[in-house]
């Protein structure tokens, strides 16, 4: 696919897309701080399974 394809390609989605209503953007951030939560808390937990494994928090 040459740039030429590539760039009509994006005019076509462009074309069609739509902008989000506010209670999408709403529904999308919740869902990514969700997700970035639910990441922070796993690596965490890991972190402190790791760390009690290998002799215990901070000594």
């Amino acid at each position: 696919m040459g740039i030429k394809e590539l760039l009509e390609a994006w005019r076509r989605i462009f074309a069609i897309a739509e902008k989000p209503e506010p209670d999408e953007y709403k529904l999308l951030f919740k869902i990514t701080i969700g997700g970035i939560l639910l990441a922070g808390a796993v690596g965490f937990l890991i972190h402190l399974a790791l760390s009690l494994i290998q002799g215990g928090v901070g000594g």
